[in-house]
């Protein structure tokens, strides 16, 4: 086991974190029908309980928002980005 000091810390700020994988990295992010109404406005269309999906850039940019998980992969795939699913 290896014991690690200060010295080996690597910092970044919260700017150049938000930038790590821009333009390669996306991440898809489950949220029910009423979460989406709050955060993006979405229409009344959308029941309450249904689950979306919203594919974010690495700076947590909204880039998408899909009905269909596999919608969005296959939008992040046609643009040569690498999807991650956060929980």
């Amino acid at each position: 086991m290896t014991n690690h000091d200060e010295r080996d810390k690597f910092e970044m700020s919260s700017d150049e974190f938000a930038l790590l994988g821009e333009g390669h990295v996306a991440y898809i992010k489950p949220i029910s029908g009423e979460q989406a109404a709050a955060q993006f406005g979405i229409s009344s269309e959308i029941e309450a309980d249904q689950t979306l999906y919203v594919l974010h850039g690495a700076d947590g940019s909204c880039m998408a928002i899909s009905d269909s998980l596999a919608g969005l992969e296959a939008d992040a795939w046609d643009q040569d980005l690498q999807t991650l699913s956060v929980h």
